[in-house]
């Protein structure tokens, strides 16, 4: 699995695995993987603290498990939009002790 120091995830669609910034035509098309299995409004909570979406480019299907990764499969209306420091979001399924304080910036724009 390829990890970003920088924006601390993994598969990070702009840096190359040594830490260079990818030009944008260079940058992954998607996610790796199959999400069908992920209900749609799912929020997957990374132990860096951030929020994404399935489907998250810098996400791999497969890797999205314990101890890495909690989600919540039905989260409550706006909740992602409510995710913050002062709103953190509880993962409720997988790692149940994950918070989310931040939401992935490309995530962010699809919503």
């Amino acid at each position: 699995m390829t990890y970003c120091e920088r924006h601390e995830i993994s598969y990070c669609a702009d840096c190359e695995p040594d830490g260079r910034l990818r030009r944008a035509g260079e940058r992954h098309s998607g996610a790796p993987g199959d999400w069908s299995r992920w209900p749609a409004g799912t929020i997957i909570v990374h132990r860096s603290r951030k929020a994404h979406l399935p489907g998250c480019q810098h996400l791999n299907d497969q890797d999205v498990r314990e101890p890495v990764y909690g989600w919540v499969t039905d989260p409550p209306a706006g909740a992602w939009r409510r995710i913050s420091p002062a709103g953190p979001l509880r993962a409720v399924e997988g790692n149940t002790g994950l918070s989310a304080v931040s939401r992935c910036q490309d995530c962010d724009a699809t919503q």
